[in-house]
C-alpha cells in the first residue's frame, strides 16, 4: 500500500495505541536546569474561593464584553520581524456558567503586529448557534457535531485562512481581518466530505503543505482519518479506522511515513485499511497532548505529555486536572517485527503539558519543544508556573518562572524568518497578573528563554485562560 494506507495499529488494557502510514529501554537522561524568576512586590492577589469551580474564577473567569483597540503600549522592544497576528481560541460561556473548563463558547483573542509595533487587539465569540442561542453544554440539538459545537479549543492557521476548532464538530472559518464568524467549512474532495466532528490538532506535512487530520465519533465510525490538499480547498483522504467504541482522541502524531492514534481510557458512552492493522499493548494513562514524533529506522518515537488517568472519580485524586500531573515522556514504537513493542521513559520529573515544537519539523526529530509548567496547588485550583524549553536528548530545561503572581499561558512559536535555524524565533504567551486582574502579551526569545521576556504587550482588557493558539504570518 503507498502512504495513504494505515500500517497497523495497537492497544492494552485501558490503552490503545494505533500505528499507520501518512499519506504522502533506555535510561532517563540526566537533566540539568537554567532558571529565571521574576521578582514581584508581596501584593495582594485575586482571592480563590474554593467552594466555586476553578474554571469560572480568577484568571479562568469568563470575560463579558468583545474589544478592539489600536495602537497598545508595548514594554520593551518588539521583534521587528513579527509582522503578522497572534490568535488564541479559549472556553469562555456566554452565559457566565459551565459544568467544566473544556465547555465553555469559543472566543477568540488576537493581536496583530506590524514592523515592532502592536497595532491593534480584538476579541470575538465564535457564532456557533449554541453561542447565538445562548444555550449551555449539553442542550445540543442531537449528537454534538458539524455547526453543534462550542468551537473553543484551538485556531488554526492553513491554506491563508484561520480555522477554528473544537473537541467535536465542523471547522469554522474565521476572519483574518476581524476575527468575525465566515461559518462552517465543509470540505469535500475526491475522496468525498469531512464527516460532523473533526478534532482539534490538525498537523501539516512541511514536506508537501498536506493537512493531516481527524475526527472521533460518539456513533460509527468512531475514528476517521482525513487529508487535506496544502491550499486546504481539497479532501484527498478520507479512511475510516476500525475501533470498537467512541473515545476521546484529542490529539495524534504523524512522522514523514506513519500516523499515529493513541486510544486511551476515556470512553464515551451514549447509550489504510483492516487486515492491515497491528496491536500494541501499552501502560494505562491518559494523554492530551503529543509534542512531536518521527522514524527512526523501525523506531517511531513520540514524546508525549502523561497523566496517570482523567476524569476518573472513582480514583481519589484523579478526577480532573487539578488533580493530575503530566509528565513528559518519550515513548518507543519497535515497528521491526511481527508484533509491535513499546517502551515509555520520562523526559523530564518537572510537570509539562501544552507541547509546542518549531512545526518546520512535524514529524521529523525535534532539538527543542517548549511547555507550559503546570503546579499542583493546596487550594485544588490549577496553575501555570511558567514556560520551559526541553531538550528532548538530554532532558535539561530553560524555564522562565515568573513567580507566583504572574501565570502565562501556552506559548506558540514564530520563526524569525524562513530561513532561521530550528527555534530561532520568537514565543508568544498571553499572561495574567493576579494583582491587577489584567493580561499582557509577552514576547520570549525561544533560544533563550531563561531571559524572560524582550516585550510585553499591554490590553485592554483580561484573556481568560485558554486552551491553542496560531500565527498568520503578514501577506
Amino acid at each position: 500500500m503507498d502512504r495513504r494506507a494505515f500500517l497497523s495499529r495497537g492497544a492494552l488494557a485501558g490503552g490503545v495505541l494505533l500505528l499507520g502510514a501518512c499519506s504522502d529501554d533506555a535510561a532517563a537522561p540526566s537533566a540539568s536546569t537554567t532558571t529565571t524568576s521574576t521578582s514581584l512586590p508581596s501584593t495582594p492577589t485575586i482571592p480563590y474561593d474554593a467552594s466555586k469551580p476553578y474554571w469560572l474564577q480568577g484568571g479562568f473567569a469568563p470575560v463579558t464584553e468583545e474589544v478592539f483597540a489600536r495602537d497598545l503600549v508595548v514594554n520593551g522592544a518588539l521583534p521587528p520581524s513579527l509582522n503578522g497576528l497572534y490568535t488564541r481560541n479559549g472556553s469562555n460561556p456566554v452565559t457566565g456558567q459551565s459544568p467544566h473548563w473544556f465547555f465553555g463558547d469559543g472566543m477568540i483573542h488576537g493581536v496583530r503586529f506590524e514592523n515592532g509595533k502592536a497595532v491593534s487587539y480584538r476579541n470575538r465569540y465564535v457564532q456557533t448557534p449554541m453561542y447565538v442561542e445562548q444555550r449551555e453544554f449539553g442542550d445540543f440539538s442531537g449528537i454534538p457535531g458539524f455547526a453543534e459545537t462550542q468551537s473553543n479549543v484551538s485556531i488554526f492557521a492553513h491554506g491563508g485562512r484561520l480555522l477554528s476548532l473544537g473537541e467535536v464538530g465542523a471547522p469554522y472559518e474565521i476572519s483574518a481581518d476581524d476575527l468575525s464568524t465566515v461559518g462552517v467549512v465543509q470540505l469535500t474532495g475526491a475522496a468525498g466530505a469531512v464527516g460532523g466532528n473533526v478534532t482539534a490538532h490538525p498537523k501539516r506535512d512541511p514536506a508537501n503543505g498536506l493537512l493531516h487530520f481527524f475526527g472521533y465519533g460518539f456513533t460509527p465510525p468512531y475514528l476517521t482519518y482525513y487529508v487535506a490538499s496544502a491550499d486546504g480547498r481539497e479532501l484527498l483522504v478520507r479512511e475510516e479506522i476500525d475501533v470498537a467504541a467512541g473515545t476521546m482522541v484529542h490529539d495524534f502524531a504523524i512522522t514523514e511515513s506513519d500516523v499515529v492514534f493513541w486510544e486511551l481510557p476515556v470512553v464515551f458512552d451514549l447509550g489504510g485499511p483492516a487486515a492491515d492493522m497491528r496491536w500494541v499493548e501499552i501502560d494505562n494513562g491518559y494523554v492530551f497532548h503529543g509534542a512531536n514524533a518521527w522514524r527512526d529506522g523501525d523506531q517511531i518515537m513520540l514524546d508525549v505529555s502523561c497523566m496517570d488517568s482523567m476524569f476518573d472519580h472513582n480514583s481519589e485524586g484523579s478526577g480532573d486536572l487539578d488533580e493530575n500531573l503530566s509528565i513528559l515522556t518519550r515513548w518507543e514504537i519497535d515497528t521491526s517485527g511481527a508484533d509491535l513493542t513499546w517502551s515509555a521513559t520520562p523526559l523530564s520529573d518537572v510537570p509539562l503539558d501544552l507541547p509546542e515544537i518549531d512545526d518546520r519539523y512535524t514529524g521529523r526529530k525535534h532539538s527543542v519543544a517548549w511547555l507550559v509548567e503546570t503546579n499542583d496547588t493546596a487550594a485544588g485550583n490549577v496553575e501555570i508556573n511558567g514556560i520551559a524549553a526541553v531538550d528532548p536528548t538530554t532532558g535539561s530545561l530553560d524555564r522562565w518562572t515568573p513567580g507566583p503572581l504572574l501565570q502565562p499561558n501556552e506559548v506558540t512559536f514564530v520563526a524569525d524568518s524562513p530561513e532561521s535555524g530550528e527555534g530561532e524565533g520568537w514565543l508568544l504567551t498571553y499572561v495574567w497578573d493576579k494583582t491587577t486582574d489584567e493580561s499582557s502579551l509577552a514576547v520570549l526569545d525561544a533560544t533563550n528563554v531563561s531571559a524572560g521576556p524582550v516585550a510585553a504587550v499591554d490590553l485592554p482588557q483580561r484573556v481568560p485562560f485558554g486552551f491553542h493558539g496560531t500565527w498568520l504570518e503578514a501577506e
